[in-house]
């Protein structure tokens, strides 16, 4: 069973729709991680999500990249928090885990969490 239902789809749009990993049926650790998440933050990412959905492309690097090009790990970066996400059949988008930036460099930890998500994905 693949791991995101539609009580965690977050928005559709034309080109994309995008959702939350989810461990069970009625638990998103990413989707906690959101609602924890200041107000300014969450509209911000779901900004980022809408601009996604709809037009397919987001042109700046500095809200939407890609961290790893071999695993195809991109991040939506609304602010000081990091969203890592990957593209999956069917026109979706799956947003796997999030974290708070607290240095300069990439989280590698939260990365290897993000593919590891991802190869589930795969795997089935």
């Amino acid at each position: 069973m693949l791991n995101y239902y539609e009580d965690f789809l977050i928005y559709s749009g034309a080109y994309y729709s995008v959702y939350f990993h989810a461990e069970a049926r009625n638990s998103s650790i990413v989707h906690e991680y959101f609602e924890g998440c200041d107000d300014v933050t969450q509209a911000s990412l779901l900004y980022l999500v809408k601009r996604m959905a709809d037009e397919g492309r987001i042109y700046d690097t500095t809200k939407f990249r890609i961290e790893d090009k071999g695993n195809k790990i991109y991040c939506f970066k609304p602010r000081s928090e990091r969203f890592f996400c990957f593209f999956f059949t069917g026109k979706k988008v799956i947003v796997t885990s999030a974290h708070t930036k607290k240095r300069q460099k990439l989280d590698r930890g939260e990365l290897n969490k993000a593919i590891q998500i991802r190869n589930q994905y795969f795997v089935r």
